[in-house]
């Protein structure tokens, strides 16, 4: 920005040099015109290149500017979620089945459907995989099952209620999600685990434990004294999850990917969720974090029904069933040893990732 003034600059002060020339060449050939006439116009044409410079300064600082009111205005007319619709039953949802019935789902009234209709079921506590190449609809059924999708047609049903005719604060809350993006609000620990302050200290840094954040047994404060040798300034490798009242900047950027997932997890843990959905949470994580996920997953959440949308196969491999999407439509839904049998896409799918031995091993074991 600065080189783009410096040459606006220099332009500008050549375009007044002519000017001002041209100007003087015309007071110079006018021998009828008086002096004051004269001076007034040489003072006009000399600062006519800082006024022009000003003016289009100003002008492309009010374009930029007018970006912001074109925002506003665009939000002003923006769609308004319905906020109408039953309540469920308080305790709902109570067995976590899911009932998936020709669902037509598209992200926008004139655009072609991402999900075309799709059908399944989801048993009480069971572990459903989810995969697909890239484009096959696997995010939109989450944006779906959330409502942030509106149906075109078709339904879903959570323990036998139509998920359209419920009000989206009830249906929102009731149900989790950890996505690949994980978000947390600046704050403290604590309320990104409890925004509500729900629960006890003593629960919060339990779930912590679970999801391998903090030792499971306090630390101690050790009173040995320090050597003479070793400098009391030294600085130290802090746990920051130890104390609930820690900062979290906005978006969690003082914590790393893998920690920023496991907290969410943590979060997921303190809320005790009937349905919880993964939408390829560990995707942007190392191996071993991934570990500790899927451990903390397989741990804690028996007694949920898990819809877990997976970025590496070896992640669902030992799954109750595994739903297989293909261009918005269901290619296969079984169990893994079933659809390794049949040698369809899922087949295809792991003989492709690299860990076919893995896999199979995994699957059959």
């Amino acid at each position: 920005m600065w080189l783009v003034n410096r040459w606006m600059g220099i332009r500008m002060a050549f375009v007044g040099t002519l000017f001002s020339t041209v100007v003087g060449i015309i007071v110079i050939m006018s021998p009828s015109m008086d002096a004051a006439l004269a001076g007034f116009t040489l003072s006009f044409a000399l600062d006519f290149a800082e006024s022009i410079l000003w003016t289009i300064r100003h002008y492309a600082g009010m374009e930029l500017n007018m970006n912001s009111t074109e925002r506003v205005v665009e939000y002003t007319e923006l769609e308004t979620e319905s906020m109408e619709g039953e309540k469920p039953p308080a305790a709902w949802p109570t067995s976590g089945t899911m009932e998936v019935d020709n669902l037509e789902v598209a992200y926008a009234p004139d655009l072609p459907p991402v999900l075309r209709g799709i059908s399944f079921n989801v048993k009480n506590n069971e572990r459903i995989g989810v995969v697909g190449r890239t484009g096959a609809g696997k995010s939109s059924l989450t944006l779906a099952l959330f409502r942030f999708l509106e149906a075109r047609s078709g339904s879903v049903f959570i323990d036998g209620l139509d998920i359209s005719k419920i009000d989206l604060h009830s249906l929102r809350s009731r149900l989790a999600i950890i996505p690949q993006d994980p978000v947390l609000f600046s704050g403290t620990i604590r309320s990104n685990l409890d925004p509500f302050d729900d629960n006890t200290d003593e629960e919060l840094r339990d779930s912590l434990a679970r999801v391998h954040l903090v030792d499971s047994q306090p630390a101690t404060p050790s009173n040995e004294p320090a050597s003479a040798g070793t400098s009391t300034l030294a600085p130290k490798n802090v746990n920051v999850f130890r104390d609930l009242s820690s900062p979290i900047s906005e978006s969690g950027g003082n914590l790393s990917q893998g920690q920023r997932q496991l907290l969410c997890l943590a979060r997921a843990i303190v809320a005790r969720p009937k349905i919880m959905v993964l939408d390829e949470a560990t995707s942007a994580v190392d191996m071993a974090t991934d570990a500790l996920i899927q451990r903390s997953i397989r741990e804690e959440f028996t007694d949920s029904t898990l819809l877990v949308i997976a970025h590496r196969l070896s992640t669902i491999a030992d799954f109750d069933r595994i739903l297989v999407l293909s261009e918005g439509q269901v290619a296969e839904f079984g169990t893994p040893k079933e659809l390794w049998e049949k040698e369809g896409v899922f087949r295809d799918m792991c003989e492709s990732s690299g860990e076919k031995e893995k896999l199979r091993h995994t699957i059959f074991a």
